[in-house]
């Protein structure tokens, strides 16, 4: 298999494409450091944090005697230049930063403001001279940014140093951020100790070449490979298939914003002025502006990503190198039968794969998947534990909870703010007593520019216990399945009083203006999600009653 068919290469392409902006900050860009430096002996001490099997580098003390002075001048050599010239040959931007000494890194500094809208930041560890300190404090407040203020940025940051022992700025650094957030750090076997994640970020501690242990070298780097290391690390934050799809979509729109702009040239603004005076009421004029710059994204993404964007020779590569599989997933497969194998071909082939298989040979998911067929198109609910065999052997466990999460993904609104209002497609959950589901389905003119208390018409939604599902709403980590039954007595009504025109929640709870319930505000479908739920509930309002030949109305059956 080619090296461009890999995942691996699909997720560093997409990376390479989407990263734009770096900040090195080390307090000798201005001033090189002179050659011939010796590098003060440290004993190495026992990590408090990493793992065990780290623990033999303790025990070996750093022997400078067995270097000669042509290597310690070597390894003193450092360029910041370098850096950045390895950036600049991937099309990434770069920016050396050298701090005022004795000024402040804190989130009120320049040092801390230019990171925080970096991309990836390399932090030498020793500032002046301050072992750490100043380093340690930038590197929380940049961490804590991506958990807190803007929760949904990925950042990688690097702290690259000259120091002989990694393990110990590892631990250093890890316990400063596991005082702001015990449970937010997690640690993989293949990063040695000297790696860690949290939410969105990702902290990794680098070396200067220089003169260490056998250990450290995988985690030592030169100047001119920075960039490379740079991008494999950040892969690390978005190494998923669906990750690397969005990585490129929007790299495309980056890369094609200013087609996007010129669209909206400076000639434009009078006849939107227009537009806007002509309008009743004429505000709602700039609510147009979103959905203008939606359709061109759409069309930017259309037109420029590859099609298919994840061909088949990644997603054989997936199934052999990424997937692992779990117990219930080996449980279903025949001996003899290769499972990554398996997992290709169904991937791949989809349910045509039950034709592949000879009776001799032929897995249980298999079988599955060939009596299912024959049970179309009800076969979900005809043998719905076969069903869920199928549907989640790709999956880590047998819950489904990542088919719910997806299932989420594609019919609900994200938001990214806190605001929320009721119209169409709102799915609220009443507050205490039997804590009822029921969905919007005002029509979304009926729910903006209101006036007085207004009524608003919703359908009760049933918690499903073992029947079919219609709608999943749930937190990422629980779901709730619900059915939606558009019928006349699931009908009900409820009022509301108005803000500035919209019915806003407050603090995610509706109150019922006629009798002071509240309704829990759960989720928003997608307007075409949403709208297909208001033309189900008209077409049962629309039924036609009349007088027919009952042997006639039987033949239709």
């Amino acid at each position: 298999m080619s090296k461009a068919s890999t995942m691996d290469s699909f997720s560093r392409n997409a990376v390479e494409n989407f990263v734009q902006t770096v900040v090195f900050v080390d307090d000798k860009i201005y001033a090189p450091s002179p050659k011939g430096t010796v590098i003060e002996e440290k004993k190495v001490s026992a990590p408090k944090v990493r793992k065990p099997a780290t623990k033999s580098v303790a025990k070996k003390p750093i022997d400078l005697a067995v270097y000669d002075n042509e290597k310690l001048e070597e390894t003193a050599t450092f360029s910041p230049h370098d850096i950045q010239a390895s950036f600049a040959k991937k099309r990434i931007v770069c920016s050396l930063h050298q701090p005022i000494k004795r000024k402040s890194v804190g989130i009120e500094s320049d040092t801390y403001k230019l990171c925080a809208s970096a991309d990836i930041v390399i932090v030498d560890w020793d500032l002046y001279g301050d072992a750490g300190e100043n380093a340690k404090t930038l590197i929380e407040n940049l961490v804590l940014q991506s958990l807190e203020e803007d929760p949904h940025q990925l950042r990688l940051v690097l702290i690259y140093t000259d120091n002989p022992n990694l393990f110990d700025i590892s631990d250093r650094v890890s316990e400063r951020l596991i005082a702001k957030i015990p449970k937010g750090i997690e640690y993989k076997d293949a990063d040695k100790g000297l790696a860690f994640h949290t939410l969105n970020a990702r902290v990794v501690v680098l070396g200067k070449p220089a003169i260490r242990l056998d250990e450290f070298k995988p985690f030592e780097v030169r100047e001119s490979e920075l960039a490379d290391r740079a991008i494999a690390e950040f892969c690390k934050l978005t190494n998923g298939m669906l990750q690397g799809g969005i990585l490129m979509g929007l790299a495309t729109i980056r890369k094609q914003s200013r087609k996007i702009l010129t669209k909206f040239h400076s000639g434009l603004d009078a006849a939107f002025l227009t537009h806007r005076a002509l309008s009743l009421p004429h505000e709602e004029a700039f609510d147009h502006i979103t959905p203008l710059l939606v359709a061109e994204i759409e069309a930017v993404l259309e037109d420029s990503l590859p099609t298919p964007l994840i061909d088949n020779s990644k997603i054989e590569n997936w199934c052999k190198e990424k997937w692992i599989p779990s117990g219930h997933a080996k449980q279903f497969i025949s001996e003899g039968i290769d499972i990554h194998e398996f997992a290709k071909d169904f991937c791949i082939k989809g349910m045509a794969i039950a034709d592949n298989y000879t009776p001799g040979n032929i897995s249980d998911l298999a079988k599955t998947i060939k009596t299912l067929k024959e049970k179309t198109p009800k076969w979900p609910s005809v043998d719905a534990p076969s069903f869920k065999m199928l549907t989640s052997y790709l999956s880590k466990d047998s819950s489904g909870s990542d088919l719910r999460e997806l299932s989420v993904l594609m019919s609900q609104r994200t938001y990214y703010g806190d605001g929320r209002h009721l119209t169409l497609g709102t799915i609220i959950r009443e507050s205490g007593g039997d804590k009822r589901y029921l969905i919007c389905l005002q029509p979304t003119c009926d729910s903006v520019r209101l006036t007085k208390v207004s009524t608003f018409l919703f359908c009760l939604l049933s918690v499903a216990k073992g029947e079919k599902t219609t709608h999943i709403v749930g937190n990422g980590k629980d779901f709730t399945d619900l059915i939606f039954k558009p019928e006349i007595e699931n009908c009900v009504t409820l009022t509301f009083k108005p803000s500035k025109g919209l019915v806003t929640a407050n603090k995610l709870e509706f109150t019922d203006h006629s009798v002071g319930q509240g309704y829990q505000w759960i989720a928003q479908l997608k307007p075409k999600h949403a709208q297909r739920a208001a033309e189900q509930f008209a077409r049962e309002l629309s039924r036609v009653g009349l007088t027919e030949s009952e042997w006639l109305r039987l033949k239709t059956k």
